[in-house]
């Protein structure tokens, strides 16, 4: 690993995270062994004492991911009643994978490959990551390009440019499908648990400790780990104002859920819409790939809103997903390009519900 400059220990609690992440390291690796760090000096020092990036890479992607979350809750938070904000823009690529970073293409090489690692970790971010690259992976392999950049094992040094500027590729290209994973989580948060969207910021943060209770028990012990430290915090914050506090409670046994009208249909826009971009759908392109995913319930003939017509699903994409397409394009004939990875990715996701 590259040497890095490291400042002098400023006073006693960055020497005891240093510390702490030496002894971190001591501890016995195992698959379900994956550290949580305090800070950037922690994770750091955790690196160098097991001579693995991958934990440093790790810190700084959940970091990011935190940002992403925040960005996309936002624009849901902030949005009129009759118009989302417009959503899948490039929030992801920004933070991940910005214009013009790395300076050594063998970073780019490291962090598409710790991706590829951290989708097994038990945690939250690991979940979103790994349907990403579920859905990257499938579309690489119905390009025929899943061995298409080359690299040193060792130094992590692309063969050639043409290889690096494929690894920049498909790192894009995973960003573009978490950044979906998360749109829809953050769809679905907002009619699950409106408390978490408010303009409060004691209570919104108090909602979501408490939405996450309600599922505490699907939590990885990582996960509950971080929610019981971030749950105690806020106990000891507003232990004097039992009021606010009772939010918690409350939306933890009844968050009060909005009114959710569509949510397969809402689920697979969502889901689709990195396809709509890269192949650039039109309305009615995707109005037959949605045809094909959701057919008509037994007995019935007709279509119902949002898939009654272009014109319905056109507004619903805009006014209720927040996703709008910034280019034209020409309709085909029959099912457009791309529409292979959409049948094999949600049939995929339907059979792990099951």
């Amino acid at each position: 690993m590259a040497k890095r400059k490291q400042s002098k220990p400023s006073d006693q609690a960055l020497r005891d995270s240093v510390e702490r992440a030496k002894k971190l390291a001591m501890m016995a690796a195992s698959a379900d062994f994956f550290p949580t760090f305090a800070s950037l000096t922690e994770a750091e020092a955790y690196s160098d004492k097991v001579g693995d990036a991958y934990f440093e890479i790790c810190y700084h992607l959940e970091g990011n991911m935190n940002l992403c979350i925040k960005a996309m809750h936002d624009l849901y938070a902030n949005a009129t009643p009759t118009k989302r904000q417009k959503m899948q823009t490039g929030v992801v690529r920004g933070f991940v994978c910005p214009e013009g970073w790395p300076r050594h293409p063998k970073t780019l090489v490291a962090t598409l490959l710790a991706f590829a690692r951290f989708r097994n970790e038990k945690t939250c971010h690991a979940y979103t990551v790994n349907e990403a690259m579920t859905a990257l992976v499938l579309e690489k392999q119905h390009d025929g390009t899943m061995h298409d950049a080359e690299y040193d094992s060792v130094s992590f040094e692309p063969t050639t440019p043409a290889d690096a500027e494929n690894v920049r590729r498909d790192l894009l290209r995973l960003c573009d499908w978490v950044e979906s994973r998360l749109h829809y989580t953050t769809h679905a948060s907002w009619y699950r648990a409106p408390d978490c969207f408010t303009d409060n910021p004691d209570k919104e943060h108090l909602a979501n400790i408490g939405i996450a209770q309600r599922h505490l028990a699907k939590f990885s012990e990582r996960d509950r780990k971080r929610w019981e430290g971030i749950h105690e915090r806020a106990a000891m914050k507003h232990q004097e104002d039992l009021k606010t506090w009772g939010t918690v409670g409350k939306v933890q046994y009844d968050p009060e859920p909005r009114t959710w009208t569509h949510p397969a249909v809402d689920g697979l826009i969502i889901g689709l819409w990195p396809l709509v971009l890269r192949h650039n759908w039109t309305y009615p392109d995707l109005l037959r790939v949605l045809d094909k995913l959701l057919p008509l319930p037994p007995n019935s003939s007709d279509r119902r809103y949002p898939l009654d017509s272009v014109e319905s699903l056109k507004v619903h994409c805009r006014t209720i997903c927040g996703l709008t397409k910034p280019n034209k394009g020409k309709s085909v004939d029959g099912l457009p390009a791309g529409w292979q990875i959409a049948e094999r990715l949600f049939s995929r996701s339907s059979e792990s519900k099951q």
